[in-house]
């Protein structure tokens, strides 16, 4: 669905560019190519320090982040599906983002002003800060192949940020837990068991129950 947005838009200098917040790229390049092995025709980069998560408030994926042609962003980070075979557990309609989108790019049309988008855009606390360094800290001593000291580094940084699921899922795969076996869905219960804290409080397209 990206790539039939990224066809239909591009003309009006709409362009995509896709992050994988993940360490592996043979894992990415498993689904960054479309099954009738043809390309993607928009960039599709790794960030494995999750840079752009720190930058535009990445807690979980699929996000998306509205950036215009000034640099300016003018919808903050927000659940984006790129379908809707997800609907039942995130009651994510993806329709609704997807026609918001298009009436960005062809008319202008917003549904939040700068204030908005500056009060749905929350500062990162100084735990998450903290976070943030151990996981950088791990991944340099992961590279060293120290990867002792780098779990230990992946467990505090998990200690300190135990909703984000940016740091909490993308940890598993370096500390040997598969990123969609039982860590996961013990971290998934959890979540949800303590309110679902951190969800993305934009949820554009949040299907009706």
């Amino acid at each position: 669905m990206w790539q039939q947005l990224h066809d239909e838009l591009s003309p009006l200098g709409f362009e995509i560019i896709a992050i994988a917040l993940d360490n592996d790229a043979e894992a990415v390049r498993e689904w960054a190519r479309p099954s009738d092995g043809t390309r993607y025709s928009f960039p599709i980069v790794i960030d494995r320090e999750h840079r752009s998560a720190e930058a535009y408030g990445f807690t979980n994926v699929p996000a998306t982040v509205w950036i215009d042609e000034a640099g300016t962003i003018v919808r903050p980070a927000d659940r984006a599906m790129g379908d809707d075979r997800f609907r039942a557990f995130t009651g994510v309609d993806s329709s609704v983002h997807h026609d918001e989108l298009r009436a960005w790019v062809r008319e202008g049309t917003l549904k939040l002003d700068l204030d908005a988008v500056r009060a749905f855009t929350d500062p990162p606390s100084e735990a998450t800060q903290l976070a943030r360094l151990h996981r950088r800290v791990a991944l340099e001593l992961f590279d060293r192949g120290d990867l002792d000291g780098a779990h230990e580094h992946f467990a505090a940084s998990e200690t300190l940020a135990p909703d984000d699921w940016t740091i909490r899922r993308g940890n598993m795969p370096m500390t040997g837990r598969d990123p969609f076996g039982p860590a996961f869905f013990d971290f998934m219960t959890e979540w949800n068991e303590r309110g679902r804290p951190g969800e993305y409080r934009l949820k554009t397209g949040v299907a009706e129950a």
